[in-house]
């Protein structure tokens, strides 16, 4: 069925629901642009260009097979972001569960997972997005394994490295390479005008999407028949 450009999924469109806070979600998949019938198998979020929004990246079974969907919602932006490192832990802090609490008495909270979904992962770095009117009252930061540290006077707007054991001692993150990077992407510049941020070695995994010619194989029936 697949070689025949047919989707298990039978060709649904991709969904986007809004949360109504009144104990439903709205269908926004054609307002917020992303109702594609691209069969998408996985996605990861991540501030790509670093302006403090979720971007997305999708990987899909028909084409293209890779897009990045562009967050450009900039109206009453507020957003914390948490860099996380272990130490007693596990280096990439995974399993750490972080609540913020604001202002308001709402709390928001996320955990550091090592997959997001189906064959993807998104940004290690923990998003909160906050309302306009809403501050941050403090942080709490429950590391696997460990004691709970809590994190006060972090500021709206900023992405903070958070180190187990050093509590406040948080350090903003600079994220002028990602930004630079994400502009170079943008106005289709060369590869080697690129910043170096991780850029692959020699080895290459490529997977197939055609039939690989193989031998033809001979073997004996169940009655002792020559078959092949």
């Amino acid at each position: 069925m697949l070689e025949e450009g047919k989707s298990w999924s039978g060709r649904e469109r991709n969904l986007a629901y809004l949360n109504t806070r009144d104990g439903r979600f709205s269908d926004v998949s054609t307002l917020a642009g992303v109702a594609f019938p691209s069969d998408t198998r996985a996605q990861g979020f991540t501030d790509w260009d670093g302006d403090g929004d979720l971007d997305v990246w999708q990987a899909n079974r028909s084409s293209p097979r890779v897009r990045f969907l562009h967050n450009q919602l900039h109206e009453n932006r507020q957003f914390l972001q948490l860099k996380l490192e272990g130490t007693r832990a596990n280096r990439d802090a995974i399993g750490t569960r972080v609540t913020v609490a604001l202002s308001s008495g709402r709390r928001l909270v996320k955990s550091l997972r090592a997959g997001e979904g189906y064959l993807s992962q998104s940004s290690k770095i923990l998003h909160f997005g906050v309302s306009s009117d809403d501050r941050i009252e403090n942080v709490t930061v429950g590391w696997p394994g460990g004691p709970p540290e809590i994190l006060e006077d972090l500021e709206l707007g900023n992405c903070y490295q958070v180190t187990e054991g050093r509590g406040a001692e948080a350090v903003r993150v600079n994220r002028d390479v990602e930004a630079k990077a994400f502009a170079a992407l943008l106005s289709g510049a060369p590869s080697e005008s690129l910043p170096e941020i991780g850029r692959p070695n020699s080895s290459v995994r490529l997977v197939p999407h055609a039939k690989l010619p193989l031998p033809e194989l001979k073997y004996n029936g169940l009655k002792g028949e020559a078959m092949g």
